[in-house]
């Protein structure tokens, strides 16, 4: 099965937007994948941080909702809610609904226990992939929800919000453990989401991540695959749910 990553990307539409979504489907998706932030005064907003970074100046996290809504429209973009995302996925009941979300804090993610209470409100809980980088953000999932799937993303480099921070050795050491997939199995998701680049090639032997999740009956699903060779290996791999940027699938 394929995810639209955002929806559709390099698109004539813009990602993570209520037509981005419709043109995923269009093109043949089972499902949308999307990202969910938390705005300066606790809003739920489908956008991607570093999006919203390069097209509007900002983080979400920075400005309230109402700011960061007119900043949006000044650009001609339409920033959905998460609960218009919601309402988008409730009417097709057959389809995936990754809700990755991108915001974390310190000992409890909010924005996960809000997404996890619209999620439960509009009654899609079935059909919901919750996945995130963050292990907080995951355990805080399953502490509110004990039956919706999580799954951890991990990834060959990890990104950060301050460029400084890439040189300190607690972060070259937590990219290590992050892309070696053991903070997922620590917590109990699920799920496994490796970047494609993470995938074996043709031949080579198994990572120790696909061994584990095999071994352990967990799912494991790949992103981002958009080329003819990345999708042989995630195929290759027992991949059965591939996100992609928006090739006519």
């Amino acid at each position: 099965m394929v995810l639209g990553h955002r929806g559709v990307r390099n698109a004539e539409v813009t990602e993570n937007t209520i037509e981005a979504f419709q043109e995923a489907f269009q093109r043949g998706a089972r499902g949308i994948e999307i990202d969910v932030e938390s705005t300066a005064d606790g809003k739920l907003i489908v956008v991607n941080r570093w999006f919203c970074k390069a097209r509007l100046g900002f983080f979400p996290w920075e400005k309230d909702l109402a700011d960061l809504k007119a900043a949006a429209q000044g650009q001609g973009i339409k920033i959905p809610s998460f609960h218009d995302a919601c309402l988008f996925m409730k009417d097709r009941p057959k389809s995936i609904f990754n809700v990755e979300i991108k915001s974390s804090h310190s000992f409890l993610c909010h924005t996960a226990r809000k997404a996890v209470n619209v999620i439960r409100h509009h009654g899609i809980d079935d059909r919901v992939i919750l996945s995130s980088f963050d292990v907080n953000t995951l355990v805080t999932t399953r502490f509110f929800h004990h039956t919706l799937e999580t799954a951890y993303l991990f990834r060959l480099n990890d990104r950060t919000v301050k460029v400084e921070d890439k040189k300190k050795w607690r972060f070259k050491v937590n990219t290590w453990l992050n892309r070696s997939g053991i903070k997922g199995f620590l917590v109990g998701a699920d799920t496994l989401h490796p970047e494609i680049s993470l995938f074996p090639g043709p031949g080579a032997k198994e990572r120790p991540w696909m061994k584990a999740a095999r071994l352990m009956g967990k799912r494991v699903n790949a992103w981002t695959v958009d080329q003819k060779e990345e999708m042989e290996k995630a195929v290759a791999a027992g991949v059965a749910v591939v996100i992609s940027d928006g090739v006519r699938w």
